[in-house]
């Protein structure tokens, strides 16, 4: 090769080099081949030591570890193992291995594509406020943008105007009764029963002198002299209503069945930013906000009231929670702020430390398994926990994992909320949701 009049014999150049750098070049040829090996895993890092892994799967499953066909050996360190069907459904779980360590999994069969919905505002230009279950649908409250709902001053009857609707199988519905009533009345169908209470304040000028709660539905009209009421919701079964008045330093939430007038529960300072009733309708957990402090209560209404506050969640409104026979567990930050999994039992009201966990929503399987939503590398996952561990099954792609991402369970069903926006999740599998309490 002839370059600017010069030759240039690569040949013998190449062998010059070869022939003085030989040796350098075998070491790092050597060194760069063992690197590819063991990033590659052809060869095992035997140097960490062994340790014995022991999974239970489908028959039909395909188990990997680290996304290579798992041979049933295995090294201490960080693995990924998977069991994927040939349908497409996965479960996977992240362990990390000792020497000589034994670790058994039960992997299941993973979950179908979850079907994601995103909620729609009651009405264009509306922003989501609120939404919780009632029934057999998903109550959805919307608000103007223009009165955001944490800075409205509120009068006796100066309430901001909402519009709410039902999500359920029969499709969308208008909750007129709720928005005539500035949300300060509730609705609900029970096995064909229809429930109305709504609060009606005083109006001398129309002979109405005390401020009411009237209820249909029940043996017969009930009005009931109440106070300044900001919150009306009945109890699953429509056969209970929980009543919040307002007061100097807060809320006092009431309770009253067709038997007996309103009973006080417990007083609660600032105001209600969300309530979540047992199925059994006998308990219900209440989240509170007073300035920069947050609350939540859990209270046992039969046969006598009592209430305990037993956490301060991180943000408004419920923490995720999860109801069972005879407890309940939810998700709370420790004193050094990182969220924990707590329980308490319906007797004691007591809460009870159970494990480090983020979860963003949780329910009870009817075998007892928690099942949770959790962000796992920037992606919004379903699966369960299997002791401590975290068993994934089915990844949520058209939710984006917010940090402030938080929903609620019901049977097959999943609400996420983000900022103003809502998805409802259907799961379809063969699996029963129903809860343990039910």
């Amino acid at each position: 090769m002839i370059v600017a009049g010069y030759r240039i014999n690569l040949d013998a150049l190449l062998a010059r080099v070869i022939y003085r750098w030989h040796w350098t070049i075998v070491f790092a040829a050597l060194a760069i081949g063992i690197l590819t090996s063991i990033a590659s895993g052809i060869v095992p890092p035997f140097w960490r030591g062994r340790a014995e892994l022991r999974v239970q799967a489908a028959p039909e499953a395909r188990i990997t570890v680290d996304g290579r066909l798992w041979n049933g050996d295995i090294y201490a360190g960080t693995h990924t193992v998977a069991a994927t069907l040939p349908d497409g459904r996965r479960s996977w779980v992240h362990l990390t291995l000792q020497s000589g360590e034994t670790v058994s999994l039960d992997l299941p069969r993973g979950l179908p594509a979850p079907q994601v919905r995103r909620m729609p505002s009651a009405a264009p230009g509306m922003q989501i406020a609120s939404a919780w279950r009632a029934g057999d649908s998903w109550r959805v409250q919307s608000i103007a943008p223009s009165l955001p709902k944490a800075e409205v001053k509120e009068s006796e009857w100066d309430a901001p105007v909402t519009q709410t609707v039902a999500v359920g199988v029969s499709g969308v519905e208008r909750l007129t009764t709720i928005d005539a009533y500035r949300g300060r009345a509730d609705v609900l169908t029970v096995r064909g029963t229809r429930y109305e209470a709504v609060y009606e304040p005083a109006q001398p000028g129309n002979h109405v002198d005390d401020n009411r709660v009237v209820v249909r539905g029940w043996e017969q009209i009930t009005a009931t002299i109440v106070g300044n009421v900001s919150l009306v919701r009945f109890a699953p079964d429509g056969r209970a209503l929980l009543l919040a008045e307002r007061t100097i330093a807060g809320e006092q939430i009431r309770y009253m069945t067709p038997d007996a007038p309103p009973v006080t529960v417990v007083a609660l300072p600032g105001e209600i930013m969300g309530v979540a009733w047992h199925p059994s309708g006998e308990v219900v957990l209440i989240a509170s906000r007073d300035g920069d402090q947050r609350a939540l209560t859990l209270a046992r209404l039969r046969p006598t009231p009592v209430a305990a506050v037993v956490a301060e969640p991180a943000t408004d409104g419920l923490p995720p929670y999860a109801w069972g026979d005879d407890e309940v567990v939810w998700i709370a930050p420790d004193d050094e702020g990182f969220p924990q999994l707590w329980s308490a039992t319906l007797d004691t009201l007591l809460p009870e430390y159970q494990m480090r966990l983020d979860a963003r929503a949780m329910t009870r399987l009817a075998n007892g398994t928690l099942r949770i939503v959790m962000l796992q590398s920037s992606t919004v996952v379903i699966g369960r926990l299997d002791g401590g561990r975290f068993i994934g099954e089915a990844t949520l792609a058209g939710v984006p994992a917010n940090a402030d991402l938080i929903g609620e369970w019901y049977d097959d069903e999943l609400l996420l909320r983000s900022g103003n926006d809502a998805w409802l999740i259907t799961i379809m599998e063969g699996e029963t949701y129903e809860r343990t309490a039910d």
